[in-house]
């Protein structure tokens, strides 16, 4: 048998696979499966195959299993019926008798094939493939009706009564209980001049209803039996007009060339396309258009309700890009990252309870690796996406920025309504506006011009010299003109008088009055179900059968109201939900919140339904758990919204505890140091609403945690004790536990270790007779953030361990990632560098712009200071400003990075970014920065370098003023340091030995070495030389391990003098290492800086001067 000849597969009747040539292929079993599901469902991927075939079976096995069976079924065929690579599918040259059903493009004529699926057959053995079989069959017995249906009401309008009776009786062999179609046949017979063909088609309809289900034919037959006896009936009403085409979807796109011109600028820039307007102006039609331009199109959107549950969007639309490549390869990480949004892709139970530090990035392999050869993303209305997916989106579009480059990202094209974006996505906006990444395009009505221009267009001339009129009317809105234009179509005069309405969007509303009772409630239903629409799903929240809801959705779609399982425009779905009566609304609420509450929807939009349909006492506690998914979520926003709906809705149902409850729990969260100004109102509600002592107490608690989180560390006591004073007699140990971890982080923050010391093993003692591991955690994080203020961090480093190992085990990805920034503010102290950049290295890639931009700022800013340190001061400049770009994008206060710069543009030289940073951080502190006195010490420094010693002790003023009643000693050292190089020579060496003497007492090895480099120079300015060797020998002997901070070669360049003084032989060999230094470490600064570091920075300008003096 050649190859190529066609072969027949048919699966409508009794199934065969047959060829012209020869007899027919036996299929059954397994085989039978899977030729009828490629039939109807296209190439698959060999997984799936695998796993609806033989699901009992390993997955190896199940895949070796399949290679078999298409060998044999090739085999029998003598021929390549089924092709194979990575997905299986049938050969070309098999035609499927289904496939004008499948394809929805058959005209139900005499040549489509009709008959049950697979009649007989069936796979109990097999759920999900005998699912599968069902549905199937019930859609193409669905489809099959359909075009029958049209064909027979086709060719009845043209006359063709035999033909329509033929196309009738095969409607009756699908469903012989069909009184519709009974109704057909005794009219068609009737018209054609046979009345008692038509009384016996009646007969025979009613013998089948008694028999088949033991009813009478409804009134509406036994009517038209009576009228056939009387001889009245009428043929049908002939036709309205069709609709053109060109109506339905004008031919070409008018009055945007300009916007069209700037969007192909934005895309040869990579840049991020954003189409702003209000509905029905057209942002979609030109989106689409733009899009289809430039090749494949993915089209992605975000639905009504999306905004309640963070990640809604994104979830939907990973679905659709792995629905599209199924066999797209995922390590198993980025299969356990995103199992947390999509729970099919879990390999077991316990997976994925919350976000983890790879989700960016897994995310951001799909949509790269996803959408291989597709041109762009359109993004349909992209205000209603929700906040986490929209900082997901930014995340995404920043680091594959300029979008289109091979192997990225590809272009992105959104809608928005204006008048609808949340602020949150604005923001986001703004700040990839800002950094160049996207460009927003308004889209305003057409003018009249434009108008004309599309009536034109439409092939309707009674409208065509309207465009004036109609722009008025329709407020050259486009959408709303094509509604008009619709509307008079449909009039016996189309050139009248334009529809008395005060806007053309009552024309829909009366379009929707001419819709049959259920499609009407389907469309109601569907609009307030809103998002993820299926026929299924309406017909449960309907409560009614579903091949009657199907049958209305067909006119639904014929009606022009929806469009497949979507609206056919937002406008078409507000329009519908605001026609709803109060009290229908809020049974289809209620309605939905059931059905979809045991389909497993997000706890936010059940809650919300629930909240609509009046069911208060039901709506509570799905907001609590709404809130507990989004702390999972890491999206404390979100969160603390839910918690306070939750606690409205208690408060309206009399029940005050639970309200409370609910409040405290949005105060509780996590983020103590994140929101801090958004959550003082709640903490104050909460205050307001306290009632008996045990309420006060956790408000106190909370309290506390606020003022620790700006720095007040006094008040913060105070608070903390006036708690434990209202537990006076209550057992109330969980809350006991709260006021003295407050209590003794704010005795730390105030540098008293003894109090500190007696607190800590009652404090352990305490969260361990607790019995839970998130008590025990919470007491280890305090312990060791207490230490750590202390400065003991040998002490805090077992405390944070603890506690990061706890929240990990937790799923507390937020809490884990502070225990592991103050583990490695422990580590930074004790100068273990390299571990403390790699730990803050792993916690940029964990937090990856999580919703906390205090930790991702602080940890950024950190990881500047660490490089300033280890002197790789290009790095530093790097990682700072990329601390400053996210904060100035979230509004983080600046007080603290701008002291990280300061620091570093000391200690390369750059004098006047010095004292611009210094400025900045004094002109706007960062109220949880206690040391913000900080900068002025380099003010001091920079003044004294440049001969201003009024201006430097004015400065030194300052700094002491701040250090009034604190505990920072390396800031002390520092400080003396600075006064001596001002003072005389033995004042001098009186301030470098209390400088000396604090850095060995408090452990400061570094500024040990700059106290004995500063008193040597001390000692030379008084004359003695042999004593400053002493000093300087012992600070040279210390490099380079513990080097001065931002002063390396300092101490050889005193040493070098003090040779120089005493005439020592040996004087040239310092001088020498600190020029080799020197030559070195300029390549670590960033070029614009080097000058600076070699010219301006004191001890290099003194070093080059020697060297140029030592030239011959």
């Amino acid at each position: 048998m050649a190859r190529g000849d066609s072969w027949q597969l048919r699966v409508l009747g009794p199934p065969t696979l047959v060829h012209p040539e020869g007899p027919a292929v036996r299929l059954d079993g397994t085989a039978l499966a899977l030729v009828t599901y490629l039939a109807l469902e296209g190439p698959t991927a060999r997984s799936r195959l695998a796993g609806l075939l033989w699901p009992d079976t390993v997955e190896g096995a199940a895949r070796n299993n399949l290679v078999h069976l298409i060998r044999r079924v090739n085999r029998a065929a003598g021929d390549a019926v089924l092709v194979a690579d990575d997905r299986v599918g049938l050969a070309p040259h098999v035609r499927v008798d289904a496939a004008a059903l499948v394809s929805e493009g058959g005209d139900g004529g005499d040549g489509m094939v009709t008959g049950p699926l697979l009649p007989g057959v069936d796979f109990d053995d097999r759920p999900d493939l005998s699912d599968w079989l069902h549905a199937w069959r019930e859609r193409l017995e669905h489809a099959q009706t359909r075009l029958l249906t049209r064909a027979a009401a086709e060719q009845e309008a043209a006359g063709d009564l035999s033909g329509a009776v033929s196309t009738t009786l095969r409607l009756l062999d699908l469903d012989l209980v069909s009184e519709d179609a009974h109704r057909r046949l005794m009219r068609l017979h009737y018209l054609a001049g046979d009345r008692p063909a038509a009384l016996r088609a009646y007969g025979r309809c009613r013998e089948a209803l008694l028999r088949e289900l033991g009813v009478e034919p409804l009134p509406e037959t036994v009517a038209l039996a009576r009228e056939i006896e009387r001889g009245e009936v009428r043929a049908p009403a002939g036709r309205g007009r069709r609709l053109p085409l060109s109506v339905l979807r004008p031919p070409t796109l008018v009055g945007r060339a300009d916007t069209w011109e700037s969007m192909e600028e934005a895309w040869q820039a990579g840049q991020f396309i954003i189409l702003a307007g209000e509905a029905g102006v057209g942002k979609s039609r030109l989106a689409r258009d733009f899009a289809l331009s430039k090749g494949e199109v993915l089209h992605l959107e975000g639905r009504p309700g999306d905004a309640l549950v963070p990640y809604a969007t994104t979830g939907r639309n990973l679905r659709r890009i792995l629905e599209r490549t199924p066999d797209l390869p995922l390590d198993p990480w980025m299969r356990a990252s995103l199992a947390w949004l999509l729970p099919e892709l879990r390999s077991g139970p316990g997976e994925a309870a919350a976000p983890d530090a790879s989700l960016h990035a897994a995310i951001r392999h799909v949509f790269q690796a996803g959408l291989a050869g597709v041109g762009s993303i359109l993004y349909d209305d992209l205000h209603l996406a929700d906040a986490a997916s929209i900082e997901a989106g930014f995340v995404l579009i920043s680091s594959a920025f300029p979008l289109g480059q091979p192997g990225g990202v590809p272009h992105l094209i959104c809608t928005v309504r204006p008048a609808e974006l949340p602020a949150e996505t604005a923001e986001v906006f703004r700040r990839g506006s800002a950094a160049g990444h996207n460009r927003r395009l308004d889209l305003g009505p057409l003018p009249e011009e434009a108008i004309a221009e599309l009536l034109r267009d439409l092939d309707v001339p009674e409208v065509q010299a309207r465009a004036g009129q109609l722009t008025r009317f329709t407020g050259g809105n486009p959408f709303f003109l094509l509604e008009t234009v619709k509307h008079l179509i449909e009039l016996p005069d189309p050139g009248g008088a334009l529809p008395v309405a005060e806007r053309a969007s009552q024309l829909l509303s009366d379009r929707l009055a001419r819709l049959s009772v259920l499609a009407l409630s389907a469309a109601r239903a569907s609009a307030i179900v809103a998002s993820d629409l299926r026929v299924e799903l309406i017909a449960d929240v309907l409560g009614a059968p579903l091949l009657d809801v199907a049958a209305a959705w067909e006119e639904l779609e014929a009606a022009g109201v929806m469009t497949g399982e979507r609206f056919s425009h937002d406008l078409v779905q507000e329009t519908v939900l605001a026609g709803i009566p109060p009290s229908v609304r809020r049974l289809l609420h209620r309605s939905a919140a059931r059905v979809l509450g045991r389909e497993g929807a997000s706890a936010a939009r059940v809650a919300r339904h629930a909240q609509e349909g009046g069911d208060l006492a039901g709506a509570a506690p799905l907001f609590l758990r709404a809130a507990a998914e989004a702390l999972g979520a890491l999206r404390p926003v979100e969160a603390v919204r839910f918690f306070e709906e939750a606690a409205q809705l208690y408060t309206e149902l009399g029940q005050q505890d639970a309200a409370f409850d609910a409040l405290v729990r949005a105060a509780e969260s996590p983020w103590r140091t994140e929101q801090v100004a958004a959550l003082d109102p709640l903490v104050e509600r909460l205050a307001a609403g306290a009632r008996t002592n045990a309420q006060r107490a956790r408000v106190a608690a909370l309290r506390a945690g606020r003022l620790l989180g700006r720095g007040q560390a006094q008040a913060a006591e105070a608070e903390a004790l006036a708690g434990l004073a209202q537990l006076e007699g209550l057992d109330l140990p969980r809350v006991r536990a709260a006021l003295l971890r407050e209590l003794v982080q704010a005795r730390a923050h105030q540098g008293r270790e003894a109090d500190v010391q007696d607190m800590a093993p009652y404090l352990r003692a305490l969260h361990e007779a607790l019995g839970d591991d998130r008590e025990r955690a919470l007491g280890e994080i305090a312990l060791g953030g207490a230490y750590l203020r202390l400065g003991q961090g040998e002490a805090a480093e077992p405390h944070l361990r603890r506690s990061s190992d706890l929240f990990r085990a937790l799923g507390d990805t937020y809490r884990s990632a502070w225990a592991m920034h103050n583990l490695a503010a422990t580590l930074h102290a004790r100068e273990q560098f390299p571990e403390v950049i790699r730990l803050r290295e792993e916690l940029d890639v964990k937090l990856d712009r999580a919703h906390a931009p205090t930790l991702y700022r602080a940890n950024l800013t950190e990881l500047g200071i660490s490089h300033t340190r280890l002197r790789h001061y290009a790095q530093a400049l790097d990682w700072l400003r990329r601390a400053e770009a996210y904060g100035d994008e979230v509004g983080e206060p600046r007080g603290s990075l701008d002291r990280a710069f300061a620091d570093l543009y000391w200690a390369i030289g750059a004098h006047d970014d010095c004292l611009a940073s210094a400025g900045r951080a004094l002109a706007q502190p960062d109220p949880r920065d206690s040391g913000a006195f900080i900068p002025w010490l380099h003010v001091g420094r920079v003044r004294a370098a440049r001969e201003d010693r009024g201006g430097a002790l004015t400065a030194y003023e300052h700094v002491e003023k701040g250090l009034s009643g604190r505990d920072f000693p390396y800031t002390r050292g520092l400080l003396l340091l600075a006064r001596a190089d001002l003072a005389g020579p033995q004042d001098a060496v009186d301030l470098a030995t209390q400088a000396l003497d604090l850095a060995r007492t408090r452990h400061f090895p570094d500024l040990e070495t700059a106290a004995l480099t500063t008193r040597a120079a001390a000692l030379l300015a008084a004359g003695q030389a042999a004593q400053a060797r002493t000093d300087s020998q012992a600070a040279v002997a210390r490099l380079p391990a513990h080097a001065p901070r931002d002063d390396f070669a300092r101490p050889l360049l005193v040493h070098h003098r003090v040779f120089m003084a005493l005439d020592a032989a040996a004087a040239d060999a310092p001088l020498q290492q600190a020029l080799t230094w020197l030559e070195a470490a300029v390549q670590q600064v960033p070029a614009e800086y080097r000058d600076a570091f070699l010219n301006v920075q004191g001890t290099h300008r003194a070093l080059q001067a020697l060297a140029s003096a030592r030239r011959p």
